[in-house]
This record gives C-alpha cells, sequence and structure tokens, in this order.
C-alpha cells in the first residue's frame, strides 16, 4: 500500500507540472509530514514532472522541480528527449529561451542525443534558428558545450551576452 501512496504522490507531480499548479506540487514537496514521492517518477511514455513543466512552460513549477534532486537528464522512452530536447522545441522564443537557461543552469548536459540521434541544439533548425532569439539560444547552448569540454575557467565571456531576465510572464507554448 506504500507503494501505491507514492506511485499516487508522483503522478500528482506530473499533473502539478502539466498544468502548473505549484500549490498541488508543493502539498508534495512540501508535506509535513512528509510524503513518499518519486521526483524522477516517469509515465507509460518515459516522461517526467520535468518534462512536462518544459512542454507546458510551467515556470512556477519547474521551479520548484530544479529545487529538488531531480535528474535533469532522463530521456522518455518514446523519444529518448530529455527536458532540454523537450524545452527546445517550445514555439514561443521567450519561453523557450527562458526555460533552456534554467535547464543549463541546473547542469543539463548538452550532449546527450535522442532516438534520432540528436541533440538538443540540432533541434533548432529553420525559420527558429534564424530569429534574433534563435541565434541566442544556439550560442547559448554552444557556450555550455564548450564549457563542458574545455571547463568554465578556460572562457572568457561578455557578460552582456547571456542575460537571465527572469521566467517569461503570460506566455503560451
Amino acid at each position: 500500500m506504500a507503494d501505491d501512496a507514492r506511485a499516487s504522490a508522483s503522478k500528482q507531480l506530473l499533473l502539478a507540472a502539466q498544468t502548473d499548479n505549484v500549490e498541488l506540487a508543493e502539498s508534495i514537496l512540501d508535506a509535513d509530514p512528509p510524503i513518499a514521492y518519486d521526483i524522477n517518477f516517469t509515465d507509460g511514455i518515459g516522461n517526467t514532472a520535468l518534462h512536462y513543466a518544459c512542454e507546458n512552460i510551467s515556470a512556477d513549477v519547474l521551479d520548484r522541480l530544479l529545487n529538488e534532486e531531480v535528474d535533469v537528464d532522463v530521456q522518455n522512452t518514446l523519444a529518448g528527449d530529455t527536458p532540454l530536447h523537450v524545452a527546445c522545441r517550445v514555439a514561443n522564443e521567450e519561453a523557450r529561451n527562458w526555460l533552456v537557461s534554467e535547464l543549463l543552469e541546473a547542469g543539463a548536459p548538452t550532449e546527450t542525443k535522442n532516438h534520432a540521434g540528436l541533440r538538443a541544439v540540432d533541434t533548432i533548425v529553420g525559420a527558429k534558428a534564424d530569429t534574433e532569439l534563435g541565434k541566442k539560444l544556439i550560442d547559448m547552448l554552444t557556450v555550455t558545450r564548450a564549457e563542458a569540454q574545455l571547463g568554465a575557467d578556460d572562457i572568457a565571456y561578455d557578460d552582456d551576452d547571456i542575460a537571465d531576465d527572469g521566467p517569461p510572464s503570460d506566455v503560451e507554448a
């Protein structure tokens, strides 16, 4: 029965991420007394709450999830996508760039390939890659990749290149 309760709480985290219901997420994450849950719980297609928070631009829940010991590199079973892959596909550019920035700050690796052999940056193509924000996103992912390969101390930065403007307001996917 304890396993059923844990699974139920974990599924509630998925729902919270799908709907940006931070109150529901906090009722599980901050329960007193604590309740059992799996922050990296996957549904039938292998998506975690972090996948859904990115897909649905659930900024409040995303912030809460990233404050937990969440695996930022879980690949779903359907396409092998990580939350970073999902974030790179968000249509709203401002939201997309914010999501990617948050995931990179949380340590999401840029080299993970999905089942099609694509890294997250490889999904930014066509018109998405030609806009100012698209180019900024590609630069952000490229700098992070270079940091991972060389080490952050080996790279010189222009502080104006990547700004953290906070979560987007009132955006839709």
